[in-house]
């Protein structure tokens, strides 16, 4: 069971444990049951938003410290982010490898588009992060 698992859903009035099912979350509410990459993703996007240290209901492994790097130099930013992010979803047993990372600034001139690959045990996810 990974990390990220929530903890066991009641099904019948007993307890079983489902492996990578999770809430949605939306507007911080719970509003249905996902599974598989979809709970991965989420996962994911809850990894790099949450600031690593802060919270003491989660471990010292969980979330990133992307927040740093708010307002930084692009160079800063293309330096240190990758890292940051590999670090932050490596503590995930179903994630394999995070590469092909790609730093730019955004349209908008206001922040930094960081695209990057994240390898699963189920294939393969492309995902975007900004700062």
């Amino acid at each position: 069971m990974s990390v990220l698992s929530l903890l066991p859903v009641v099904e019948g009035g007993k307890e079983k444990v489902q492996g990578d099912v999770t809430w949605l979350m939306q507007d911080g509410r719970a509003v249905n049951v996902v599974k598989g990459e979809e709970a991965l993703c989420q996962a994911i996007r809850l990894m790099l938003e949450v600031p690593r240290y802060r919270y003491l209901i989660y471990s010292w492994q969980y979330g990133s410290e992307l927040e740093e790097l708010i307002g930084g130099s692009l160079e800063t930013v293309q330096q240190k982010a990758p890292g940051m992010i590999r670090d932050a979803l490596m503590a995930d047993d179903r994630i394999r490898d995070v590469t092909d990372f790609s730093v730019r600034k955004s349209s908008d001139g206001n922040a930094v588009d960081i695209d990057f690959t994240v390898h699963t045990e189920d294939g393969v996810i492309q995902a975007s992060w900004t700062v």
